[in-house]
């Protein structure tokens, strides 16, 4: 019966405790959880209607793409979600837009009477929106912010060498939270050892075990760790001669451990993070440098399509021409006064311009659907089929020479040029990479401590009231040193236990324990130095020497980048200013060809000039203008190139990558403003935000 009761009280005991923590649980749930749920639900929903109140703009030019919509409201990933104000929301998943698949609605504005109108800054503007190669490219920055996260949590970013202690570490911290319950009833085979007394008959002792086991875990930047543990056991059992029943034994243990040669130092446990923020600038970069190879190209096929265009409107021009030359031979003819191959030869000059007219209708419908492809996401769309690509800006006649010398521009190109700036970058983690194999070599040695204080109490059972009376143990008499009993009044004395009454159980419990803790009653000190020696450490050999030749190899790589460079620079500095001179050559030969047809075309119409000398004179006047058209159009091409070869795209077309912690508008600049960006701004870590504007 007394089993049966205690076993009920101890159940009762622990269902009030596990009501309360329930009652705990969910009250946290609810004023913490809830609302932080019920946030990031509003904000998807507000994102979604912001989506959807996107509309094609007015025909008054080109607004800001849309295209980025949902993915502008996401936040930095290399910002890790913070357990302050909601406790769960480290353990949720980000929310990752799917990626808009449609062409902005910027490009549909700019469709007047069933053309495509396009100015070269509307080109530039579609391309930054639709552009597919910078669509790809603008999630390489949030990836390697992943990294960054992952690094500084202790994980180890991809592809990066790990050897020897410099592995990363549990630099997040870690609490870990243990509960058991166990209750069990054992047959007793040797009571006295047991602890159930000193009972000759056979014992079944049930038990009662409740253990709440607290640890804090973490690893510091210098490769030191520490864990803190709060263990707590309640134990009671029956039968029992223990003197605490039930008793609580809690105990506080605090471990740390420092390596001293093998991961000795920062470095070896940060270079992941520094090497995720370099590889995070790097991809940033090479967004940058998308984003210039993507505009170079556009401006390219752009003045190509002009070319054509031009091209097309010359031979136009020439067929014209011809066929009113053929038309007054013809006249002429029926009245006597021109051969008949006069005639076959005007007919044939005719023939001669529908032919190059042709081939040049040919080049400019396939030039316009090669633009049109780096215009759009879609180019199938129902809403472009069969739209003309109307380029409206004109090459410049006039053309200004860049007023720099070589020198000069190859230190700028140093300075701008996104390659140079990802190859420093790549060096500085080889430099990591390099120092922390090369400590990585030596030998593990690691200094640990520990300390632990414990605490012992509970129920005890209570004293004995005595009444001054005993009660004799015959079996056990008082004797002398001979073995004799005494005696008193000759009758043997005996040992006896005093009679009474067991006064009350003296209660004790977790706060006398604690307080054993903390006063140091019962503490260990321990202190150990554990020693790793590899007798020949091939695998940390390798590496370092990898590492070596991989620095080695990308120094040659970074002077090689600079080399081409160098070259394109120069290429491109002696382009410029060629064609520069070559448009000053061609305006003038087109016009003294076009005073010279006239003047021939003159003379044929006072019978001094034949047909075959005005047809002469025509396809004269046809190639310079052709000749006027290809050489403005290669230096709008050269000087694009250029301006990517000297790292100036970005600043010549006014586009700035800004930051979101810095969005900075240039209110006075002087540069027009590039049709879809915010202010002339792409905003965003190396990624487009417009919208956050808006």
């Amino acid at each position: 019966m007394l089993q049966t009761n205690w076993k009920k009280g101890e159940m009762t005991m622990i269902g009030r405790l596990i009501r309360i923590v329930l009652t705990l649980y969910l009250a946290a749930s609810l004023t913490i959880g809830v609302p932080a749920f019920a946030q990031a639900a509003t904000q998807q929903q507000t994102s979604s209607q912001s989506s959807s109140s996107v509309s094609a703009p007015a025909s008054g030019g080109p607004s800001a793409p849309s295209s980025y919509m949902d993915l502008l409201h996401q936040r930095d990933y290399a910002k890790g979600k913070r357990s302050f104000p909601n406790v769960f929301a480290p353990y949720t998943s980000d929310y990752v837009a799917p990626p808009v698949l449609t062409n902005a609605p910027t490009i549909y504005s700019l469709i007047h009477d069933g053309k495509l109108e396009v100015s070269l800054q509307d080109a530039i503007s579609l391309t930054l929106q639709n552009d597919l190669d910078i669509a790809v490219s603008e999630y390489t920055p949030w990836i390697d912010q992943t990294q960054v996260l992952n690094a500084e949590g202790g994980g180890t970013p991809l592809g990066s060498v790990v050897i020897g202690s410099g592995t990363g570490g549990s630099f997040d911290p870690v609490i870990t939270e243990t509960t058991s319950i166990s209750d069990s009833s054992q047959s007793i085979n040797n009571p006295l050892s047991s602890g159930v007394g000193t009972t000759s008959a056979a014992i079944t002792q049930a038990t009662h075990d409740t253990q709440f086991n607290v640890s804090y875990t973490q690893e510091l930047h210098s490769g030191t760790t520490f864990e803190v543990q709060l263990n707590n056991d309640r134990n009671s059992s029956l039968p029992t001669e223990n003197f605490f029943n039930p008793a609580l034994t809690s105990s506080i243990a605090v471990e740390i451990s420092q390596p001293l040669l093998n991961g000795f130092g920062f470095l070896p446990h940060t270079r992941f993070i520094l090497e995720a923020k370099n590889n995070n600038k790097i991809g940033q970069l090479q967004f940058e440098e998308q984003i210039i190879t993507s505009i170079t190209q556009v401006e390219t096929q752009y003045w190509l399509l002009v070319l054509y265009r031009q091209t097309a409107d010359a031979d136009k021009q020439s067929l014209a021409a011809n066929q009113e030359l053929y038309q007054d031979d013809l006249h002429l003819l029926n009245i006597g006064s021109f051969s008949p191959s006069d005639v076959v030869t005007a007919q044939s000059a005719v023939a001669a311009s529908n032919q190059a007219l042709l081939g040049a209708q040919v080049n400019e419908r396939v030039q316009e659907a090669v633009l049109l492809q780096l215009l759009t996401k879609d180019p199938s769309d129902s809403r472009l089929k069969g739209l003309e690509l109307v380029p409206t800006s004109v090459p410049e006649d006039t053309p200004q020479v860049p007023g720099i010398s070589l020198d000069d521009a190859e230190r700028e190109a140093t300075a701008d040029r996104p390659e140079l700036k990802v190859d420093k970058l790549t060096l500085q983690n080889d430099e990591y990479n390099v120092r922390a194999t090369k400590n990585a070599l030596l030998p593990t040695l690691t200094l640990s401590g520990e300390y632990e204080s414990l605490g012992l109490s509970g129920n005890a059972a209570g004293a004995l009231i005595a009444n001054g009376t005993y009660s004799p143990i015959t079996s056990e008499p008082i004797v002398d040193q001979n073995g004799n009993p005494v005696l008193s009044g000759g009758v043997p004395i005996f040992l006896g236990t005093p009679n009474g009454v067991i006064g009350p159980t003296i209660p004790g419990g977790i706060s006398s324990a604690y307080s054993q803790i903390f006063h140091n009653v019962s503490p260990t000190y321990a202190g150990s130095l554990n020693l790793n020696l590899p007798l020949r450490n091939r695998s940390a050999q390798a590496t370092n020497a990898e590492q070596h030749l991989v620095q080695r190899q990308d120094q040659v790589a970074d002077q090689r980048e600079k080399g081409l460079i160098f070259a394109s620079v120069n290429e491109a500095l002696t382009a410029v200013n060629v064609y520069a001179a070559e448009v000053d050559a061609a305006v003038k030969a087109t016009q003294l060809a076009q005073k010279a047809y006239n003047y021939t075309l003159d003379k044929f119409n006072l019978g001094t000039a034949d047909t075959f000398t005005v047809v002469q004179y025509s396809n004269l006047l046809n190639s310079a203008k052709l000749n006027e058209a290809n050489v403005k159009a290669n230096y709008e091409i050269a000087l694009a190139q250029f301006n990517q070869a000297l790292g100036r795209t970005l600043t010549a077309n006014n586009i700035s990558i800004a930051s979101n912690r810095d969005r900075g508008v240039d209110l006075d600049a002087n540069a027009p403003l590039i049709p879809g960006t915010l202010d002339g701004h792409l905003v965003n870590d190396g990624i487009f935000n417009l919208n956050a504007h808006q």
